[in-house]
């Protein structure tokens, strides 16, 4: 046995100091066949600075520019840039190493966050080698992660031109199925993925498919598939969520409930599940629940004024308006700007008879309102309670306008101008 596998053996064994002198012996009497190939061991398990050393004792041997993209994969591994694109620049444009000097700069250019660059050394190497699937793959996969549906769905289906319907454990029709789905064209979108299913039956490809379905609203379809993924991988997190809308969106409370609840057994910091919890409690009639799932849902996100508005009208529906008081002044006094909460706001402080805070909140609600008639009816009998007659007149107004089939508002409306008379 060469004393690189005896090396590998030491190494699975746990022997790392025996290992580290095996290393020696086999740099010393291992021929170079038996160096590449413990090279390539190395970097798989992870030993970097041991894969290093093999390596850069082989160049002073065998002057091999696929080496010198080894040792520029290292120092990306290591996050040494400067290193990596010294070792990349010395492989020449004549080299048959130089197309995978260009993917291996390509993909440290998309970890350093420069896809536009990255992109331009794809297509270099492709111009290169127009048809090596490797350089589709990768462009495909840049551009599908930059967002450049179109461009990469090209490149995908290159690939299945080429007979790729995978690659690197990678269904280019699932690929294909989401690149369709990203710009709404659903119908080539459940085609493909409905043929990476047929090929594979993964969670992935069942929740993207389901994907497809809810963004179309056919959420029974969407939901069956839903279900799947869950059967096959309870610890799915993700599809409990979509499970949980899909059953509120059929008017299904008690299962979007039950969803809601298996899906926080796996993912307990998830605010959509507990706000689609309150959601289905509050149908359900169960009030406790739901201002619990509110307040859980808070606790993640605090900053969510959407989860707070929900908690403080369930408060003011149930008359507790020294409850929401707080909640309301808190983000009120933070600078927020949010009609929602200017309305909670007046009618809190109404019901507390602290009336200037009330017509203060009411009158910063009402631009934005104006138009909403449930808002101006509202408004308008404050300012009749308040003493402001000539506004209660006008708003009353504009609200009759809005809703003219309102006869009671119409009533006292020629009542008061009756009795101006």
């Amino acid at each position: 046995m060469s004393y690189s596998n005896q090396m590998i053996e030491a190494i699975q064994n746990e022997q790392l100091s025996k290992a580290e002198d095996l290393l020696e012996l086999a740099l010393e009497r291992d021929t170079l066949e038996e160096l590449y190939a413990l090279t390539e061991t190395l970097f798989d398990l992870g030993f970097l600075e041991e894969t290093k050393r093999v390596v850069t004792h082989l160049l002073t041997v065998d002057e091999n520019d696929g080496l010198k993209l080894t040792l520029a994969e290292l120092a990306i591994e290591e996050g040494n840039e400067l290193e990596a694109f010294e070792w990349i620049d010395q492989v020449d444009e004549a080299s048959p190493y130089y197309p995978q000097s260009l993917l291996v700069a390509a993909d440290y250019y998309q970890v350093l966050d420069l896809p536009e660059v990255s992109k331009q050394k794809l297509l270099e190497a492709k111009s290169l080698l127009p048809n090596e699937p490797v350089i589709d793959f990768a462009l495909a996969e840049l551009l599908f992660a930059s967002g450049d549906y179109r461009e990469a769905i090209a490149s995908y289906e290159e690939l299945l031109i080429q007979n790729h319907t995978e690659f690197a454990g990678t269904s280019i029709y699932g690929r294909l199925g989401n690149a369709y789905g990203a710009i709404g064209e659903w119908a080539e979108a459940e085609g493909y993925l409905k043929e990476a299913v047929e090929v594979k039956e993964t969670s992935d490809h069942l929740f993207q498919l389901g994907y497809i379905y809810f963004q179309q609203k056919e959420y029974e379809r969407a939901n069956d598939l839903f279900s799947q993924v869950k059967e096959l991988d309870p610890s799915y997190t993700s599809v409990y969520t979509f499970l949980a809308q899909g059953y509120l969106e059929l008017n299904d409370e008690k299962k979007a409930l039950e969803s809601v609840e298996e899906g926080l057994y796996y993912d307990t910091h998830n605010a959509a599940l507990y706000s689609m919890g309150a959601e289905a409690a509050l149908a359900l009639g169960d009030e406790a629940k739901a201002e619990d799932f509110y307040k859980q849902a808070m606790l993640i996100e605090p900053d969510n004024l959407s989860l707070l508005l929900h908690l403080t009208n369930l408060l003011i529906n149930q008359e507790r308006y020294e409850d929401a008081l707080p909640l309301v002044e808190e983000k009120v006094e933070s600078g927020e700007e949010d009609p929602q909460l200017f309305w909670n706001s007046a009618v809190i402080y109404n019901e507390l008879e602290v009336f200037d805070r009330a017509r203060e909140h009411y009158d910063k609600a009402y631009p934005y309102l104006k138009e909403t008639p449930t808002f101006l009816k509202e408004y308008m009998y404050f300012l009749r309670e308040d003493g402001d007659r000539v506004g209660y007149i006008q708003k009353a107004k504009e609200y009759l306008a809005l809703n003219p089939g309102d006869f009671e508002v119409s009533e006292l409306i020629k009542n008061e101008e009756y009795d101006e008379i």
